[in-house]
């Protein structure tokens, strides 16, 4: 337990930390004059190839007008999504984003002007910028998104002393690494293939052949967004296999919450020094 008691002594001084900062800001941007420039934050997101991605952002909203929210992509003529005064304005849509883009319309009040992008192609890579007009002024940040393709890696064994890993669709073509927790050099025993997928994806076999029996190995997919973890062992009971997928730095489609509670506690804090 009294680990447990540090931990949340950490916590609260962080979330004083933050408090104090945001304390600091509002002030800052109180002082600047009647026409602000509305602090607007953007998440660096990763997304799958096929999936949905959100495209992180945040800011100070007016909680008594309306907040005007329009999101680009640099490089590309017409808008990525527009909302204003209540309501989407999508006549001026680029074709490339009709019908797969929406926003969190009852949190937008909230400070949220995430950006919800469904069914993703290589294509949607590349930088876009969050808009924000309201009574208060005009603040705009740029996110980068990257796009990828990644799955989870199985771990078979096709022999008594082979170990197999495969995952399917990926792009960039990753690179594959063997580890074990033995002294053995294992690098003259692995052989990977990949196989061409659809949509330019790759799929991946590696095997490693001359396995011993209770030695853990690990067998690491891995591009620059992600990576597929399987680790195995061979043992008198048959093959123990665990598995896991790691995408980096990428916003979880359930945790859009968390990303306007800051906006939130700012709306909070912005009345407080008001009054």
């Amino acid at each position: 337990m009294p680990g447990i008691g540090k931990i949340i002594f950490r916590i609260m001084i962080a979330i004083i930390v933050i408090l104090l900062l945001l304390i600091a800001l509002i002030i800052g941007i109180g002082v600047a004059g009647n026409k602000l420039t509305i602090a607007v934050t953007g998440v660096y997101t990763v997304g799958r190839i096929s999936d949905d991605a959100i495209l992180g952002c945040t800011f100070i909203p007016d909680t008594t007008q309306a907040n005007n929210i329009q999101w680009e992509k640099v490089g590309t003529s017409g808008v990525v999504y527009k909302y204003e005064n209540g309501k989407s304005v999508l006549n001026g849509q680029n074709a490339d984003f009709k019908g797969r883009t929406s926003l969190f319309i009852s949190e937008i009040k909230s400070g949220n002007a995430s950006l919800k992008l469904t069914q993703i192609e290589l294509s949607d890579a590349g930088t876009y910028k969050c808009i924000i007009t309201n009574s208060k002024g005009t603040g705009e940040d740029t996110l980068t998104f990257k796009v990828g393709g990644y799955t989870d890696v199985v771990v078979t064994s096709p022999s008594n002393d082979t170990l197999r890993c495969t995952s399917s669709d990926w792009y960039p073509k990753p690179n594959v690494t063997w580890e074990s927790n033995s002294e053995d050099n294992i690098t003259n025993t692995i052989k990977t293939t990949y196989p061409p997928a659809l949509f330019n994806l790759t799929d991946v076999t590696s095997e490693l052949h001359g396995a011993q029996l209770d030695v853990e190995y690990t067998c690491k997919i891995h591009t620059v967004l992600a990576q597929a973890v399987g680790v195995s062992m061979l043992t008198d009971f048959g093959l123990q296999t665990t598995a896991r997928l790691e995408v980096f730095n990428s916003v979880d489609p359930l945790s859009v919450p968390r990303l306007w509670i800051c906006a939130l506690l700012l709306s909070l804090l912005l009345g407080f020094v008001h009054h």
